[in-house]
């Protein structure tokens, strides 16, 4: 990483709860958004990072994780268990997030947690983070919605009568890069690579993450 893509990185990895570890593949993420100039304030302060120039007034980013955020999931949880959760990326307008989630075996996966008042997906996302990465570079607007992963970004697009205009690809740099840093193939959409994802609502659910914070729920 060079002198100019440090400060975002160092914010990330500062930001997270103490045993928690951000996989490479996320740190080099994390370095390219501040390499392209994808890195903003918020108003109220701190920061976020885009996922592409294409993206600017998207729903989706990276920024340092809320330190309170897990004890609204896990209100009678100690903190050494709300420190295996780390949401670090939002998902949607709706205020979904993904996460960083530390399993019963120390295994760091990715987690979704909808926001309940609009997406209601809650369960492991993915076991690598290459295959989040690839998950973003598809292009959706937001990834918060199941209903939507088997259809392309275009065809989402089209259908909500976005294409009056050129058509619009809003991770073609990304995707770009993660196909040419990590090797893999982006597909064209997230049903291409995911099966169904845990619901909120889901009573008999194997899910472990939906489990685990079902043991914490007050």
């Amino acid at each position: 990483m060079t002198a100019g893509t440090i400060e975002f990185v160092r914010r990330m990895i500062e930001s997270m709860p103490p045993g928690m570890a951000v996989p490479d593949p996320l740190l080099r993420f994390f370095a390219w958004q501040e390499a392209q100039g994808l890195v903003r304030a918020f108003r109220s302060g701190g920061c976020y990072a885009q996922i592409d120039t294409a993206s600017e007034a998207g729903c989706m980013y990276a920024a340092p994780v809320e330190p309170d955020y897990a004890e609204g999931w896990l209100p009678t949880a100690p903190q050494a268990e709300r420190d295996r959760l780390a949401a670090f990326f939002r998902t949607g307008g709706d205020g979904s997030y993904a996460a960083l989630w530390r399993d019963d075996a120390g295994a760091v996966r990715i987690v979704h947690l909808g926001s309940g008042s609009g997406s209601t997906m809650l369960g492991v996302l993915v076991s690598d983070p290459v295959d989040f990465l690839r998950l973003l570079a598809i292009g959706y607007e937001e990834l918060c919605w199941p209903d939507q992963f088997d259809r392309t970004p275009a065809e989402i697009d089209e259908e909500n009568e976005y294409l009056e205009r050129d058509p619009w690809d809003r991770a073609a740099a990304m995707r770009a890069w993660v196909e040419a840093e990590f090797g893999v193939a982006v597909p064209a959409r997230a049903a291409d690579m995911l099966g169904r994802i845990a619901d909120m609502g889901d009573r008999d659910s194997a899910d472990p993450f939906l489990r685990w914070v079902r043991s914490w729920d007050a």
